[in-house]
C-alpha cells in the first residue's frame, strides 16, 4: 500500500518553494517532486504580498501537478519575531508561568494579537533555562490559511524559517564536530544559526539580496524586475583589491554593490559571532555553510572565506534524503541550496526534531476541524430526525401510562401534605436560629484574620529576601508601598488608606481600616458609631458585594540588575513562591504577578512590581 504524501511550502519573501514528500519504510522521507516560483519585489511588500502568493501558488501547483493537498508551511523570516532568553532556575511547575511572563515582556505586540510558541533548548552550567520564543501576528497566519483553503488544501503545521533550517541541518550534518555556522541569505532577511554539541543559537539579520537588486535598479535607472534578471544572470560579488573590473560597466557596477551589501552582512555576522562567544558561552566557529537564493552569486563563498578565515561550503539539505528516480538531479542541484526550510518542514512528519514549534492559531484550527466534520454533521442531522420521530411516538404512549399513575399517587399523598404544612413553621424558625449562630461563629473566627494575613505577607517577604540573597550572594530587599483590597461594590474613597511597612527589623506592621469596618470585625464596640445596627435596604443586594476576595500588593524591590540581569525577576518570583507555599490563607492558583515589571536601568535604586493575592476564604463586610 502506497504511503500518503504531503507538501512542504516555504512562503519566502523572494520566492515560493514547494516539495512533495513521502515517508519511507526506514523512517525517513523521500522527495517525490519539487518546484519554485519567483515572487519579485511584491513578495516582500505587505500590501501586494497576499495576492502575489495566491497567484504564484496556483501557477506552481498547475505546472508541477503535485498530488497531495495536505501541507506544512513555513512563514517568512521578516514576519516572525524570535528571541533567545535565559530564565532563572525554578521549580518545573512554574516554568510555563515564567515563560508567559517573559513573552509579555519581550514580544513587541500584545499577546492576544499574536500566535506564539516556545521551546526549552537546554540549561546552562549555572542552571538557567535557555528558551527560544517565537511569535507572529495572527492575521498573517490567517492569510496563509486562506491561501491554502483557496487551493483546496489542509494546513497542518506553521513553522518558522530558523527552526526549519535547524532541523534540516541537524538531520543531514549531525556528525560534525566543533562549532558550525549556517548563513541563509534570503531576499529580505538572512538567518544566522550556530550549532555546537547540541547547542543551538540563531539570529535574524535584516539584510537580504533584494538590497543588491534595489540599489542597482536605483543607480542604473531601470525597473526592479530587469535589475533582478541581470543580477541572476550576470551579477557577482566583486573580489576587491587589485582585481580588474569587468568590461561590461553594468556588471562592474552590480559587483561593487553586491560587495557593499555582503560587507554589511559580514559586519552583522561578525558581531553575532562575538555575542555568541561572550554572552552565550559558545566557541569560535570552524566552518560556515551557505544557503538561500543569494548564496550562489559567484564569489560569495570566496568573500566569506576571506573575511571570516574559515572553511566555507554550501548547505545540501538533500544530503541524506532519498530522491525519487523520476527527479532530474541537475535541476534539483540548481535550487537545492534554497530548500533547507522545505526539507525541515518535511522532516516534522516522520522524525523527532530538535526544534518543534507550531504557530497554528486556535481560530483557524476550529474552522478547519468544522469543515472536516461538516459531512458527518449533515448525516447526523438526518439520523436525529428519524430517531426523534420514533422517540416521540414512544413517549406519547408512555405519557398516557404516567398520567394514570400520577392520579393514583395524588390521592395517596393528600394526607401527607397536610402533615408537612404543620411542620414548615417549625422548620423555618429552626433555620433562622441556625443562621444567627453561624454568623456569630464566623465573626469570632475572622476577628483576627487581617493580622494573620499581614503576618504571613511579612514572613513571605523576609523568606524571599533570604532566598534571593542566598542565590545571588548580595543583599537585597522588598517592601510594600501600598495594599489595595479588591471589594466589588465598595467605594474605596470611603476607606482609610492601608499602611503596611517594615523599614527596620522588628518594627510592627499596621493595617489601618475605616472605624466602621473595625467595629464590624470586633476591634471597636459597635455602639460607638451610628448606623451599625441599621436595617437592610429594601432593594435586593448583589451577593458578591462587600466580599474582600483579593488584595493587590504594590511592591518595591532593590534593583540588582547590575549584579545579575535576572535578579529583579528572581526577587519577584521568590516572593510569589513564598506566598504560594507558606500558608493556606492564600489560593496559590490565583495568587500571581500582575501587570509588567517596570523597566529599570542599572542607575535606578528600585523597581516596582505588583502581586495579586487571592484569599482562600473571602471576607464579608
Amino acid at each position: 500500500m502506497k504511503s500518503k504524501s504531503y507538501l512542504g511550502i516555504d512562503f519566502g519573501a523572494g520566492s515560493l518553494k514547494v516539495a512533495e514528500f513521502e515517508p519511507t519504510e526506514s523512517g525517513g522521507i523521500c522527495l517525490r517532486a519539487f518546484g519554485s516560483h519567483p515572487l519579485g519585489l511584491g513578495g516582500a511588500q505587505e500590501a501586494a504580498r497576499e495576492g502575489i502568493i495566491k497567484k504564484g501558488l496556483q501557477t506552481l501547483l498547475a505546472e508541477q501537478g503535485f498530488g497531495s493537498k495536505d501541507i506544512n508551511v513555513c512563514a517568512p523570516g521578516f514576519h516572525v519575531f524570535s528571541k533567545f532568553v535565559k530564565l532563572p532556575p525554578v521549580d518545573s511547575s512554574k516554568v510555563t508561568q515564567i515563560i508567559q511572563y517573559e513573552a509579555q515582556q519581550n514580544v513587541p505586540f500584545p499577546l492576544e494579537e499574536v500566535v506564539w510558541d516556545y521551546q526549552i533548548l537546554g540549561t546552562t552550567t549555572t542552571g538557567e533555562l535557555e528558551v527560544l520564543l517565537v511569535a507572529i501576528k495572527t492575521d498573517l497566519v490567517e492569510k496563509l490559511f486562506k491561501t491554502a483553503e483557496s487551493n483546496g488544501m489542509t494546513l497542518s503545521l506553521v513553522d518558522v524559517a530558523p527552526a526549519a533550517l535547524c532541523n534540516a541541518f541537524r538531520y543531514n550534518y549531525g556528525d560534525l564536530e566543533g562549532c558550525t555556522m549556517l548563513l541563509d541569505i534570503g531576499a529580505k532577511t538572512s538567518n544566522l544559526i550556530f550549532f555546537e554539541e547540541g547547542k543551538v543559537y540563531s539570529r535574524s539579520i535584516n539584510i537580504g539580496a533584494n538590497s543588491i537588486t534595489q540599489e542597482f535598479a536605483n543607480e542604473s535607472k531601470i525597473r526592479f524586475p530587469d535589475a533582478e534578471k541581470f543580477k541572476v544572470e550576470e551579477g557577482f560579488v566583486s573580489l576587491g583589491g587589485a582585481y580588474e573590473d569587468p568590461d561590461n560597466p553594468k556588471q562592474a557596477q552590480i559587483s561593487k554593490i553586491a560587495r557593499q551589501v555582503m560587507t554589511r552582512l559580514h559586519i552583522q555576522v561578525n558581531q553575532t559571532m562575538q555575542f555568541y562567544r561572550s554572552q552565550q558561552g559558545g566557541s569560535a566557529p570552524v566552518r560556515l555553510f551557505l544557503a538561500g537564493g543569494a548564496s550562489i552569486m559567484p564569489y560569495t563563498a570566496q568573500f566569506f572565506a576571506e573575511k571570516l578565515n574559515v572553511e566555507v561550503e554550501y548547505f545540501n539539505p538533500f544530503r541524506t534524503i532519498q530522491i525519487d528516480p523520476s527527479i532530474n538531479l541537475e535541476d534539483l542541484a540548481k535550487v537545492a541550496h534554497s530548500f533547507g526550510e522545505v526539507v525541515g518542514l518535511g522532516l516534522r512528519r516522520v522524525v523527532q526534531c530538535p526544534v518543534e514549534l507550531n504557530l497554528m492559531p486556535k481560530s483557524s484550527l476550529r474552522r478547519q476541524e468544522f469543515n472536516q466534520k461538516k459531512p458527518w454533521f449533515i448525516g447526523t442531522v438526518f439520523s436525529l430526525v428519524a430517531v426523534i420521530a420514533a422517540i416521540g411516538w414512544f413517549f406519547s404512549q408512555l405519557t398516557q401510562e404516567k398520567q394514570s399513575a400520577v392520579s393514583q399517587l395524588v390521592q395517596r399523598a393528600a394526607p401527607l401534605e397536610s402533615l408537612l404544612n404543620q411542620l414548615r413553621p417549625e422548620e423555618s424558625a429552626l433555620s433562622s436560629q441556625l443562621q444567627e449562630v453561624q454568623e456569630l461563629t464566623r465573626f469570632v473566627h475572622e476577628k483576627y484574620f487581617w493580622n494573620d494575613i499581614l503576618t504571613e505577607v511579612r514572613g513571605s517577604i523576609v523568606a524571599a529576601e533570604r532566598e534571593t540573597e542566598r542565590m545571588l550572594g548580595v543583599h537585597t530587599g522588598i517592601w510594600i508601598s501600598e495594599i489595595k483590597p479588591d471589594i466589588p461594590g465598595l467605594d474605596l474613597t470611603e476607606v482609610e488608606e492601608i499602611d503596611y511597612y517594615a523599614d527596620e527589623p522588628g518594627q510592627q506592621q499596621t493595617f489601618m481600616m475605616d472605624a466602621e469596618l473595625m467595629a464590624r470585625y470586633g476591634l471597636l464596640p459597635t455602639g460607638e458609631f451610628g448606623g451599625m445596627g441599621g436595617g437592610m435596604d429594601d432593594e435586593e443586594e448583589d451577593p458578591e458585594e462587600g466580599l474582600v476576595a483579593r488584595l493587590n500588593l504594590i511592591c518595591k524591590g532593590v534593583n540588582r540588575i547590575g549584579i545579575n540581569q535576572n535578579a529583579n525577576n528572581q526577587l519577584a518570583f521568590n516572593l510569589l513562591n513564598q506566598l504560594h507555599s507558606r500558608t493556606n490563607l492564600f489560593d496559590p492558583n490565583e495568587t500571581e504577578l500582575t501587570g509588567e515589571l517596570t523597566p529599570v536601568s542599572r542607575m535606578d535604586n528600585t523597581f516596582d512590581f505588583e502581586i495579586t493575592i487571592k484569599l482562600t476564604n473571602p471576607l464579608e463586610l
